[in-house]
């Protein structure tokens, strides 16, 4: 996914929620509704496997909407961290392979949402 910053205002998020559902996660309102976490879907209730997915965001994306992309990548570190089978969760399976091959950690492995360095915009 490339995420763009006037997509997402115009369309309300609909890439956000694309990456979610593809992941398995759900947003998680707070009583005034704001959204500050994620919660794994459990692979009985989405009914299929979690999809592993790369996300690329643009410098204007990446300066409005940080805290987005904190819970893309809260989400998909989690569905890499949980405790399912490699067959039914992509997102780990890519994930710990990627963690043998380099020699990095579990979390490191699983970082899919990338953006460029602070104030560059090409």
């Amino acid at each position: 996914f490339t995420l763009w910053g006037t997509d997402n205002i115009k369309t309300y998020g609909e890439s956000l929620a694309q990456v979610l559902a593809l992941v398995g996660a759900r947003p998680v309102p707070d009583s005034l509704g704001r959204v500050n976490r994620v919660e794994l879907i459990p692979l009985e209730e989405l009914g299929r496997p979690r999809i592993d997915v790369v996300c690329n965001c643009s410098g204007v994306f990446r300066d409005l909407f940080i805290n987005q992309m904190n819970l893309l990548d809260r989400a998909i570190k989690m569905a890499a961290e949980a405790d399912e089978p490699i067959e039914q969760n992509y997102v780990r399976k890519h994930a710990l392979e990627q963690a043998e091959e380099f020699n990095i950690s579990l979390r490191e492995a699983s970082t899919r949402v990338f953006s460029n360095a602070a104030g560059s915009y090409s």
